[in-house]
């Protein structure tokens, strides 16, 4: 069975790999290992018995920055994802506007006749 410095050196790999997801935007992919990586932790946490203090919290150490890297990526990508959004309402907006000048609602009037 894997002892809690490798558990916790699993942890770190996948906080990478979660990272560069969320670099190129696949969010299922770096929720899959965040979940895993949650995981890693909570098993390592409970073996931590006969680990060196120190080693245990130079991991946990490094977890807490990857977990600083992790947060201000994912606040960058939402950043990303609510201007994009942002940009959709305006141009739907603007193609509704088009939309209703060119259906021509003013041009049939019960006052005017085309008859002549």
């Amino acid at each position: 069975m894997a002892d809690s410095l490798s558990l916790l050196d699993q942890a770190l790999s996948l906080g990478e790999q979660e990272l560069h997801a969320l670099a190129a935007g696949d969010v299922d992919f770096a929720d899959e290992n965040a979940q895993r990586r949650s995981g890693l932790i909570s098993m390592a946490w409970e073996k931590r018995e006969g680990v060196a203090l120190d080693a245990l919290q130079d991991k946990l150490l490094k977890l807490q920055s990857m977990q600083g890297l992790l947060t201000e990526e994912a606040r960058k990508l939402h950043a990303s994802l609510k201007s994009e959004l942002q940009k959709t309402k305006k141009h739907s907006a603007r193609l509704q506007g088009y939309r209703q000048a060119v259906r021509g609602d003013g041009l049939h009037s019960q006052f005017v006749s085309k008859q002549g």
